[in-house]
């Protein structure tokens, strides 16, 4: 999988290794191999085209936010992707590496809704309006913020002089476990993202 010169390491560590994918319009990628658990996350709304190895291929679209998760219980999967649209495809693949399944504590935040659980990840889709904070729990997990669309968001530790990290649309952040973090989005324009707790 990550020979294929499109899927780029962007980040990795015990827990995940994100692979952070751009096609080109007209761009095809080559054959390539997926067996790692992983949940997908597109980031463009593209018309694609895909070619299971042995299959006819398939014309489908990827829309931002349109997430799925693929454990490969069946096997592993090996395609080809092309982009069919005029701009750039662009999909993150979270390869899920951490097996500890460990429990996760509820959490009660405005604007945020659980879109996906399973033994591996907790996924909350927020909302996050001009001028609004939130202020995230110190878990014994650690989390992954992932930027849909919208505005800039900012995060840092609670601490006042601590680096603020900016994360634009399309872009990520890693939280590190038992930490205070802040979010918040200083423009009028609503954000929308995910927050990803891993078990």
């Amino acid at each position: 999988m990550r020979l294929e010169p499109r899927h780029k390491v962007a980040f990795e560590n015990k827990w995940i290794r994100l692979l952070d994918v751009k096609l080109s319009p007209g761009d095809t990628s080559l054959f390539h191999i997926h067996e790692i658990p992983s949940y997908f996350i597109p980031l463009s709304n593209t018309a694609i085209g895909s070619e299971i190895k042995g299959q006819p291929p398939q014309e489908s679209k990827f829309t931002v936010g349109a997430t799925w998760y693929n454990g490969f219980e069946n096997g592993p999967l090996i395609h080809k992707v092309w982009n069919s649209d005029t701009g750039v495809l662009h999909v993150i693949d979270l390869e899920l590496l951490s097996a500890e399944k460990s429990a996760l504590p509820s959490l009660e935040l405005k604007n945020f809704k659980i879109d996906f659980e399973n033994e591996k990840l907790r996924v909350y889709k927020f909302e996050l309006g001009g001028n609004q904070i939130i202020n995230l729990p110190s878990l014994k997990t650690p989390m992954l913020i992932i930027s849909l669309s919208g505005a800039q968001i900012d995060v840092r530790k609670t601490n006042k002089k601590a680096e603020v990290h900016h994360i634009s649309a399309g872009g990520f952040q890693w939280l590190q476990t038992d930490q205070l973090y802040v979010m918040d989005s200083k423009q009028r324009v609503e954000t929308k993202g995910l927050l990803i707790l891993f078990k």
